[in-house]
């Protein structure tokens, strides 16, 4: 007994240990260890200041992570440069069609243009020929005529008063009148200015009668103006009744 009393202690006093002594050891190492401050000794958790929290410890680690004694995490970095723009989205929906406005004012009434009026005229001075002056609404002037023999009548054969290029066809005529003496017609327009104008026909009789007309218009001289004085009037004293008693005898 002696002997194995001796051969315990030395073998303490050497470090040799049992398992059960080998494991408390390392243990013990182990929480020093993990225990212990970047500096060296002490717990890191009591030198934390107060905002260290034990459920943000990954959130608090370094970058080697997982341990709870990393220092803490530094100021955010700078916004990183702007990503390249994405694809346009899809058109939206048409909105509601609006309220309709109110309507304008009118126009004023803008100038009539050539050819806007027509007229016609006619003369038949016997029982056998008619003779007619038509202003058509293109701005054209006619003369016509036709056969009347009792109660047949024969078609009407027109002659355009304007295809005379150098007959001076005036502009703008808007009203037409015409005349007959002699086998002789006058076509006469006045314009929408109120100038008045005229040419003339000759009549060739026959079966049927023909017109000659060279289309060359004259104004009339003078021409209308405001103003001109009325005709002249007689100043003879009116024809009074005769006094019965007065009559000569022959009469009475």
């Amino acid at each position: 007994m002696k002997g194995g009393a001796l051969a315990s202690l030395a073998l303490v006093v050497a470090g040799i240990a049992s398992p059960a002594f080998a494991t408390a050891q390392t243990v013990q190492a182990a929480e020093t260890v993990r225990t212990a401050s970047p500096a060296g000794g002490g717990d890191c958790k009591a030198e934390e200041d107060s905002t260290w929290d034990p459920r943000a410890v990954g959130a608090q680690a370094g970058p080697r992570g997982g341990d709870e004694c990393e220092g803490k995490r530094g100021p955010t970095g700078p916004t990183g440069p702007r990503g390249p723009q994405g694809e346009p989205g899809e058109d939206g929906q048409d909105g509601a069609t609006g309220a309709t406005g109110a309507t304008g004012a009118t126009g004023a009434t803008g100038a009539t243009g050539a050819g806007a009026c027509v007229d016609v005229d006619a003369v038949r001075d016997n029982n056998d020929r008619e003779f007619k002056a038509a202003l058509t609404p293109d701005g054209i002037t006619y003369a016509g005529v036709r056969e009347i023999q009792n109660t047949t009548v024969g078609p009407w054969i027109w002659y355009d008063l304007t295809t005379n290029e150098e007959g001076d066809y005036p502009t703008g005529a808007c009203g037409v009148s015409i005349g007959h003496q002699a086998n002789r017609l006058v076509i006469e327009v006045i314009t929408v200015g109120g100038e008045i104008w005229e040419t003339f026909c000759d009549v060739n009789p026959g079966t049927p009668d023909q017109l000659e007309c060279d289309g060359v218009w004259n104004d009339a001289v003078p021409q209308p103006n405001p103003g001109d004085p009325p005709p002249l009037r007689t100043h003879a004293q009116p024809i009074r009744p005769m006094d019965p008693n007065h009559l000569p005898k022959a009469l009475k």
